[in-house]
This record gives structure tokens, sequence and C-alpha cells, in this order.
């Protein structure tokens, strides 16, 4: 009995840990990074964009520019959402290259996406990794009408045009659902129980 107890608890920690929304690829011009102490210029530079994940299960709102899943930045649909999200940051910075494209991949459904200045800066408070510093009230910091992104599923696709490839930055912030282990994990304990019910 005892050995199915630690099973259970195992188990249950294992899925558990899944409860945490995290990039889990990019394919293209992208590179998954741990969160830099500043998202600026000149600590964040070369060709690829670079990604990677801030908060985590945070309740808060969410001012967004996209908020339809399948959904594109040429027609966008605002809004401002609240509930419990995971939140993650994509940034480029144009350098000698000024274009970059490509793709990020998601644990979970993407429910948001923020490109604008103003909806950046509302968010970069709540939703920022802790110990980063944004560019929060800097102008020009978020994706150029040049720019073009879609979402659909747990995937988004990217593509940047730097006005001024040598000073410019496109930032993006995007929200997926947080999942929901608790079910699962007492579905196990009690599949657990059940077998040892069974060999009594």
């Amino acid at each position: 009995m005892k050995t199915l107890i630690v099973l259970s608890l195992t188990a249950a920690a294992a899925i558990s840990s899944l409860a945490s929304g995290s990039i889990t690829g990019t394919l293209g011009a992208a590179t998954q990074i741990s969160p830099p102490t500043i998202a600026d210029v000149p600590t964040l530079m070369g060709p690829n964009v670079q990604v990677w994940d801030e908060q985590q299960n945070r309740s808060g709102l969410v001012f967004a520019d996209l908020t339809t899943n399948a959904g594109n930045s040429g027609s966008p649909t605002p809004g401002v959402l609240t509930g419990n999200f995971d939140s993650h940051f994509v940034h480029f910075t144009g350098g000698s290259a000024g274009f970059a494209s490509g793709s990020v991949f998601f644990s979970n459904t993407i429910v948001a996406v923020a490109w604008n200045d103003n909806n950046l800066d509302l968010t970069d408070a709540t939703w920022g990794s802790l110990g980063t510093a944004y560019p929060t009230g800097q102008v020009f910091r978020g994706m150029n009408n040049n720019g073009f992104l879609s979402v659909s599923g747990n995937a988004l696709h990217f593509n940047f045009n730097a006005l001024n490839p040598a000073f410019e930055i496109e930032q993006v912030r995007v929200w997926t659902t947080v999942p929901t282990p608790g079910v699962c994990s007492l579905a196990g304990i009690g599949s657990l129980l059940a077998f040892r019910r069974r060999r009594d």
C-alpha cells in the first residue's frame, strides 16, 4: 500500500509539473533564451528573434491586439481579457539583417497577443518576467506596420521587417491557457487505488 501511495504522489507531482505553460520549440529565425536582465538593445542583439517565458499561472488583465485563435495581425480583434494565463515574450532587434521570419510553439493554446506600444506598456508590470527591465514608455517598441504575425492553436508565426535595422526593436507578448492538471492527478490516484482494491 505504501508503494502505491508513493507512486500516486509521484504521478501527481509529475502531472502537476505540466501545469506551467512554456515555449516548447522554435522554427526559422527564432531562439529561446532565459529571461534577460534588459529587454532592449544593446543587451539583446543578433539576427534571430529571441523568445522567453514570463509569468506562469498569473491572474490579471490582458490588454491585447489579437484575441482570436486562429487570427492574424492583418485583421486583428483587440480586446481586454481577465483570468489566469501564462505569458511569453518575443523580441527582435533589426541589426544588420532587418528581417526575420519563423515560428514559436507553446505547450498550450494561444489566447491573446499584444504588439502595440500601449498594450505592451500596460502589461509589462503584471506579465513581464521578474528581474527583467522592459522598455515601458519607449516609442516604436512594438511591431511596425511592415510586420505580420498569425496564430493557430499553440503556434505563433511571425515576419518582422525593421524600418531602421540598426536600432529598431519589434516586441510582442503572447498569452496562453493554463492547463488544469488537478483532475488528471486525481484520476491517476483513483486508478491506482482501484488497482489496489482489485488485488486485495
